[in-house]
């Protein structure tokens, strides 16, 4: 599979059309249906029907076409960071962080330090609404958050990836040894409170239900709030694929309905600096994988 075969069959799958498809790829239409035949013999089927004038998409085709864009982006990002930055280009940037660094971020920020020389990076670590707060404010240039359900009319954001929220508790108590509640289960419970919008949203959850929640310690990053658990101090709500100890175990509530998209934001309409680009051209290039 080549990129220029990519390119052709996005195009005839946006333009429903070969002839028109090949004028927008700069190519001869029988170029252009070449190499869809040359991506359908290595996909075992065909990715178009031609009947007369109407064209259009196989199941195969249509099931392909989200893989191959993500493959087409993903490639694309990667040549622009490598060809797309001057060498000797001071360019800083102040990113905020809730949650934790994972590998994924790290090997983007080594990407970005390889292919731009003048990269200088300030992390700033804090709960979602202060760095929403900060990048309205001007004083840090981009975060990698929890997308709030109030987020700020300019905010713009690229979705990185959506995680189901449970709770984490003691591995040897009765939730913990189950590994499944239901939200009746939570009463009488003490709760450490992380990111805010998400506490909000598990007491009100909680509430519809007729169960009282009583945070008496809070957390601003993932890594306290595991702490805080881990001494005993009550239970948390958390994300799905949370790095746990062996002392914490995490467990899925039934009806409890929480779901939130990590993402990349930024503020629209602000021009963007050199590293920034560069931070969301590596980004683009990987799939991203939470912890």
């Amino acid at each position: 599979m080549e990129m220029h075969q990519i390119r052709y069959f996005l195009a005839a799958a946006r333009l429903l059309n070969f002839t028109r498809a090949a004028d927008e790829c700069n190519v001869t239409q029988p170029s252009l249906t070449r190499a869809i035949q040359k991506l359908e013999d290595e996909f075992g089927g065909l990715l178009f029907r031609r009947e007369r004038s109407l064209t259009h998409l196989t199941e195969l085709g249509r099931m392909m076409v989200p893989h191959l864009e993500r493959t087409y982006e993903a490639a694309q990002a990667a040549k622009s960071l490598a060809k797309g930055i001057g060498k000797d280009v001071q360019a800083p940037i102040a990113l905020g962080v809730s949650g934790s660094i994972s590998a994924y971020l790290r090997s983007a920020f080594t990407d970005v330090a390889n292919a731009l020389p003048g990269f200088r990076l300030s992390l700033t670590k804090a709960d979602s609404g202060t760095l929403i707060e900060s990048l309205m404010k001007g004083d840090i240039d981009a975060a990698i958050l929890i997308e709030p359900r109030d987020a700020p009319e300019r905010f713009d954001r690229i979705m990185l990836v959506q995680q189901e929220y449970g709770i984490i508790v003691p591995s040897e108590s009765s939730l913990g040894t189950k590994g499944r509640a239901n939200l009746a289960d939570l009463a009488f419970m003490h709760w450490i409170k992380g990111e805010q919008d998400i506490a909000r949203e598990f007491e009100e959850r909680c509430a519809a239900a007729g169960i009282e929640i009583e945070f008496r310690h809070g957390a601003a990053s993932e890594r306290d709030l595991v702490d805080l658990v881990v001494a005993g101090l009550g239970c948390a709500v958390a994300p799905a694929g949370i790095s746990l100890p062996g002392s914490l175990a995490f467990v899925t509530v039934a009806d409890l309905d929480i779901s939130r998209a990590t993402v990349f934001a930024t503020i629209a309409g602000r021009k963007r600096s050199t590293a920034t680009d560069a931070l969301i051209r590596a980004i683009k290039a990987r799939a991203w994988t939470p912890g």
